[in-house]
């Protein structure tokens, strides 16, 4: 309806000998009422004074302008990061470091996502620095990240995947297609690929595959790590929230299990729960990615997540000391928090 009147609104000033009189001069008298308010700075009152009839009417005429098109009001959004809360999550969790930018409740979920992966493609660009082995996990944030990293300074830098493969459909998300991203923009960058599917079922399989000496070499190399990239995944018994790639391999049956067992969220594709506590469970015993223990006894492991979703798996990580960074929106860190205070009472 909004945009039927604003064409109206057009057509009546290009052609104005063909429409009604009385239209236009209703039109011109609340857009005078709107240059008053908007342009002149008048007080409601003022204008209603000068113009013989009540503040209300004044009211109810601004409304109409912004209704009618006549009047466009556009906010621009200041980025920004919030050191109160920052300070918070850091005291809290005992982060190395945080970083909360402000958001705005009517931004979609890939757009605030956007916004957060921005800064955290910024701040990891500032790590990479002298000589840096970088490991690099799945999913949607890894990859906004990842598409923005830059070299800042000089950097001898070595990417390797520390998360196992899915089929060619999700490589968008893909740890490894992460890993050649970045690769390509860094001067003599050199990569590590985990040459293995996320999960195998069968375990003898599996222990033959993971002595290949391809796969041992991978797994040496994510101990060397400085740095850890990942996002944090919600954990869904339904499994609608699931990354394309866990769902590929995960069935009814291990969402049940873990489900029985608190899962509230995973750090490549481990699944933890709400005091970030490792779940032992068919899938985390069968999937192919970093060790639990080696990602909580990294120095410096940083976890990009926002969204209404990502409250609990971002808590349990917190709580459990398996993020070291938390790169988050004001308005899923403050989730985080009172959640945290309501569980701590």
């Amino acid at each position: 309806m909004k945009k039927a009147r604003k064409k109206n609104i057009e057509e009546l000033s290009i052609s104005s000998s063909e429409k009604d009189t009385k239209t236009l001069q209703e039109y011109a008298f609340i857009s005078q009422v709107a240059d008053m308010y908007y342009n002149q700075n008048m007080l409601q009152s003022e204008i209603a004074k000068q113009l013989y009839f009540s503040r209300s009417k004044v009211s109810r005429i601004l409304t109409q302008a912004k209704e009618l098109g006549i009047v466009d009001i556009k906010v621009k959004k200041i980025l920004e990061r919030v050191p109160s809360i920052e300070d918070t999550l850091k005291e809290k969790f005992h982060l190395r470091d945080a970083i909360v930018i402000s958001s705005f409740s009517n931004e979609e979920y890939d757009q605030n996502l956007d916004i957060v992966s921005d800064f955290a493609s910024i701040y990891i660009s500032n790590l990479l620095k002298g000589s840096i082995v970088l490991g690099v996990s799945n999913g949607n944030a890894v990859n906004k990240v990842t598409r923005k990293i830059s070299p800042i300074h000089p950097c001898k830098l070595e990417i390797v995947q520390i998360v196992g493969s899915g089929s060619n459909a999700h490589q968008a998300v893909e740890s490894r297609d992460s890993v050649n991203r970045i690769a390509e923009v860094f001067p003599g960058g050199r990569s590590y690929f985990l040459n293995t599917p996320l999960y195998m079922d069968n375990a003898f399989a599996r222990s033959q595959l993971l002595q290949n000496p391809s796969v041992v070499s991978v797994f040496e190399m994510m101990k060397r790590c400085n740095i850890l990239l990942t996002g944090l995944g919600a954990f869904d018994e339904k499994r609608f929230q699931t990354a394309e790639i866990i769902r590929e391999y995960q069935t009814e049956a291990h969402a049940r299990e873990l489900a029985e067992k608190g899962a509230v969220g995973c750090i490549m594709a481990v699944y933890y729960d709400i005091n970030g506590n490792y779940i032992p469970c068919d899938w985390n015993d069968k999937c192919i990615t970093m060790p639990f223990d080696e990602v909580k006894a990294n120095s410096f492991t940083v976890a990009v997540a926002c969204g209404n979703q990502k409250v609990k798996p971002i808590l349990g990580a917190l709580r459990g000391g398996l993020i070291n960074v938390m790169i988050t929106n004001v308005a899923t860190a403050s989730q985080v928090l009172a959640l945290h205070e309501e569980l701590s009472k």
